[in-house]
């Protein structure tokens, strides 16, 4: 699965938007335009947009950050199954299947992405962090956020989904980012 951008909104005037809390994202796709009705079934790797979910068919939320909270459909299998994520400007959901579902904020990514040792290729969700952190943070591309990291991190995470519970090599990122779907992209 590659995904490119399809529509790039970034802040006409950095300065306007870096560092407010204004809650305008930097940067947006159309990763989750697709519509589905809950527990529709979505393969591994797609993320779309779920309204009218009940509460009960959730599932039991297993972890939240910066605004955002995963349920999980049944937490004690280790199969694909359906996962939600609440917390967007629609007030819908987004759907995805995965059988392991992992958060991380923007001071785990780059403490991974700039680690001298990390030799792997840039993935989409990777640009799109760049993109978003030089307009927050006003730091280039490869350096770390700074001193605003902190507060990048109340409004930025990353969503890592696995195929299964162990032994994956592949996985998909997720990056929410003030309350939409900033990116997604696959990785191996």
């Amino acid at each position: 699965m590659h995904r490119s951008f399809t529509s790039l909104i970034l802040c006409l005037v950095v300065a306007g938007c870096a560092g407010t809390g204004g809650g305008a994202p930097v940067v947006n796709s159309d990763v989750d335009a697709g519509q589905v009705a809950p527990g529709a079934g979505l393969p591994f790797g797609r993320i779309d947009t779920t309204c009218g979910v009940s509460a009960a068919s959730l599932g039991k939320p297993v972890v939240t950050a910066a605004g955002y909270t995963v349920y999980d459909t049944n937490p004690s299998s280790t199969a694909q199954r359906a996962h939600y994520i609440d917390g967007f400007t629609d007030g819908c959901l987004r759907q995805f299947t995965a059988a392991l579902v992992l958060m991380g904020d923007a001071a785990t990514h780059e403490g991974v992405r700039y680690q001298p040792t990390n030799k792997r290729p840039y993935s989409d969700t990777d640009k799109t962090y760049e993109v978003i952190k030089a307009a927050y943070c006003g730091a280039p591309s490869g350096q770390p956020c700074g001193a605003k990291l902190d507060a990048l991190s109340r409004r930025t995470v990353f969503v890592t989904a696995y195929p299964s519970f162990s032994d994956s090599d592949t996985w998909v990122e997720y990056l929410l980012h003030e309350g939409v779907v900033a990116e997604a992209g696959d990785e191996r």
